[in-house]
């Protein structure tokens, strides 16, 4: 089977403000591939290019230089771009932005109804859509009644309602309570999980890239790590170079075996980490 989305040594350069000024390259030959049912993270520091690759995704904005394909199509053919869209849809960080309408489930039917679906099909989708997320008694609502993390659920019920293959989220959680960003990334992983979705999660939040398959560095506009979260954040002082940081349990044990306790690298959360903790400690008892 071929790769749901594949980059292949994609440029992407904005355009000068005069003439006397370089175009600003901000991608500078990237290639990947994303394969179907795949949780990923891509993480990088402010101006890494993280969120002009999210866009690349389904067409936002098209490479200067190489390709981007989507289940098969390049997304610089015109004629192809709404195929595209609902193969690939995008959420983005600020919900109140992709609200449009004054019910949850007006706004839920909201790009079914552009695309002309029909009303029986209508109202299927955007039931499942709202079961999907845990909104579903939320439908009548209004959404400005919503919190912040219920709004971002309901912005990922309407891309749902579309079925498409993959999400790429931008950034969902960063204007988010610690409540609110435990709700989307539940929702997140459950939409990959039993639904089969490819989700690709841009974020700043290194305890949330723990959580998924596969970690993604981009650094000035180029792939600097693309592996599982245990081998990306084993690296933490090449991370923190990179200024990033790794998830907190992971950043205690590196110090703690930089003052010679002997703990794995490898660890991603706070359980894992006590487990280490409390064998370690053990094993030094019984000796």
């Amino acid at each position: 089977m071929e790769p749901l989305i594949k980059i292949d040594n994609a440029h992407f350069s904005y355009p000068p403000e005069d003439e006397n000024t370089p175009a600003n390259e901000v991608l500078k030959g990237i290639s990947l591939t994303f394969e179907h049912g795949e949780l990923v993270a891509v993480l990088g520091h402010n101006g890494s290019g993280k969120s002009t690759l999210a866009k690349l995704l389904n067409a936002v904005l098209l490479p200067t230089e190489g390709t981007v394909t989507v289940a098969g199509m390049d997304t610089k053919d015109e004629e192809k771009l709404l195929e595209i869209r609902q193969h690939v849809g995008m959420v983005f960080q600020n919900p109140d932005n992709q609200i449009v309408a004054t019910i949850v489930e007006e706004d839920v039917a909201f790009g079914l109804e552009n695309l002309g679906v029909p009303s029986a099909e209508m109202r299927v989708r955007v039931d499942q859509a709202l079961q999907a997320v845990g909104m579903y008694e939320y439908r009548g609502h209004a959404p400005h009644q919503l919190s912040g993390g219920q709004k971002q659920r309901v912005a990922i019920a309407g891309i749902i309602a579309m079925r498409p293959d993959c999400i790429v989220l931008d950034e969902p959680t960063a204007m988010l309570d610690p409540q609110g960003r435990k709700e989307v990334m539940r929702t997140i992983k459950l939409l990959n999980r039993d639904y089969g979705i490819t989700v690709i999660l841009i974020t700043h939040e290194m305890d949330e890239a723990a959580q998924c398959d596969r970690v993604i560095v981009v650094d000035h506009g180029t792939v600097h790590l693309d592996a599982p979260p245990e081998q990306v954040f084993s690296h933490v002082q090449e991370m923190r170079d990179l200024g990033l940081d790794v998830p907190q349990a992971t950043e205690l044990c590196y110090l703690l075996r930089e003052a010679g306790y002997d703990l794995p690298a490898e660890i991603l959360n706070e359980q894992d980490c006590v487990e280490a903790i409390t064998a370690l400690w053990q094993k030094r008892l019984a000796t």
